[in-house]
C-alpha cells in the first residue's frame, strides 16, 4: 500500500474519531455523500488508489472547526 494514500485517509478517520463521530457522519457533515469516505470506496474495483480530492478534505475542515494547520497534524502524526 502506498505510504501516503494510508496516511490520508487515516488523517480522515481520525478526525471522525476525535469529533465522536463515524466517516459516514463526517462525510454528511461536511456535505458529502454518506459513503463518500467509507473503506469500500478507497479503492478502485481494479485495485488502483482512490483519492479524496483537495474539495471533499477542504469541506471536512471547514465542517469540524479545524484550521490547516491541526490537519497537517492528524497528517503526520498518521504516518506513525
Amino acid at each position: 500500500m502506498d505510504k501516503e494514500h494510508s496516511k490520508i485517509w487515516k488523517t480522515i478517520d481520525k478526525i471522525a474519531y476525535v469529533n465522536g463521530i463515524s466517516v459516514s457522519a463526517l462525510a454528511k457533515k461536511a456535505g458529502l455523500d454518506a459513503t463518500a469516505f467509507n473503506k469500500s470506496k478507497r479503492f478502485y474495483p481494479s485495485g488502483k488508489f482512490r483519492w479524496p480530492s483537495t474539495e471533499s478534505i477542504c469541506k471536512v475542515i471547514r465542517a469540524t472547526n479545524m484550521t490547516w494547520e491541526q490537519f497537517t497534524k492528524y497528517l503526520e502524526q498518521s504516518g506513525n
